[in-house]
């Protein structure tokens, strides 16, 4: 499967999308305004969005891509269990609910004595 080159920022901003999907349009403009700076003005909006639109029509079509079409026309969104399946979060607030266990470490600590290592 040949990649476009925003294929990773399709994927960001479709991730966002409802499950009814984004029109090209907007997919196009989201991507354009991370693209776009300040001095950086030499990429065209609209060479982005034909780019974009013809990837995503031809990726639409394979049953692999992880791209669907939309309920309306030219709306596309993205298959959400191809990415809850690739996803790691490693932003938890949450602490481990792990429970301590006393007699693991002593038999631990008693293994490491024996052996006449030292336990860090």
């Amino acid at each position: 499967m040949a990649k476009n080159k925003y294929h990773y920022d399709l994927i960001k901003v479709l991730k966002e999308a409802d499950e009814y999907g984004m029109p090209v349009r907007l997919i196009a403009r989201h991507i354009y305004n991370n693209k776009v700076g300040l001095f950086d003005s030499n990429l065209s909006f609209e060479e982005l969005y034909h780019s974009i639109r013809f990837y995503l029509w031809t990726q639409s079509n394979r049953p692999s891509s992880p791209f669907l079409k939309g309920e309306k026309r030219g709306c596309y969104r993205v298959r959400q269990e191809v990415f809850r399946q690739m996803e790691l979060d490693f932003d938890t607030t949450q602490p481990c609910d792990t429970e301590h266990n006393p007699s693991e470490e002593d038999s631990a600590e008693d293994a490491h004595s024996a052996l006449g290592t030292p336990l860090f």
